[in-house]
């Protein structure tokens, strides 16, 4: 059996991640400085995986990520890798939308359900399907492409993990940290992933430090 290594990872955190609030595909933000700093770390001391192609979501948070992991390699963006759009949950907190019965019918039915406003699942499920089979095509036709690298966003990872692992799987379902991400080894005929890992484990993630845990958003007066 052939295999692929496909690195799905996510972009850094922005102030509106810290915020905790939903960030979708109009919102277009960079990534906060001590996210930037962690991800340099990284790349500096050789963590960043070598790869031979690397493909990202157009939104400033996944390009700015892609350049800092990896400054020399040319870059494909692709509208596909974008985050799904929230509508009008954009910048709103889970805590804040707890009440709404739309929100609730969502969390319920692991996000099938289309935010007011927003993109449709099965607009965002068509996307990811894509995303899937570029990465297959990609393995038939020129698998000296790979390693490869997709560098986009946390609904996206999530939504491929459900659909690509089992739900007994350590990492069905995977809920990425800030520019983090899992390796992944892929085989063809089906498609399908026949190993997985978890990424930059050997330092910390913004997520877990007091620069995270302890913020309170700021209210606007």
């Amino acid at each position: 059996m052939t295999k692929h290594t496909v690195y799905l990872i996510r972009h850094g955190l922005t102030y509106q991640n810290l915020c905790r609030e939903y960030q979708g595909s109009i919102l277009n933000y960079d990534i906060l400085p001590e996210s930037e700093a962690l991800i340099e770390s990284r790349q500096q001391r050789g963590a960043s995986p070598k790869i031979n192609t690397l493909w990202a979501s157009p939104l400033l948070r996944a390009r700015r990520t892609a350049e800092l992991y990896f400054p020399d390699m040319e870059m494909e963006y692709d509208n596909d890798l974008m985050e799904r759009e929230f509508g009008e949950w954009d910048g709103k907190t889970h805590d804040e939308l707890l009440q709404d019965p739309e929100y609730q019918a969502f969390l319920k039915s692991f996000a099938r359900t289309t935010p007011p406003g927003g993109e449709a699942y099965e607009v965002f499920f068509a996307r990811m399907n894509r995303v899937m089979e570029k990465i297959e095509d990609l393995a038939k036709k020129s698998p000296e492409r790979f390693p490869l690298a997709l560098v986009f966003h946390g609904g996206p990872i999530l939504h491929l993990t459900d659909h690509l692992l089992e739900d007994d799987h350590p990492f069905y379902r995977y809920y990425t940290k800030g520019a983090g991400g899992l390796k992944l080894e892929i085989a063809t005929e089906p498609f399908r992933i026949v190993e997985a890992q978890e990424m930059f484990t050997d330092d910390l993630p913004v997520e877990k430090t007091p620069f995270y845990l302890d913020f309170v958003r700021e209210e606007v007066k």
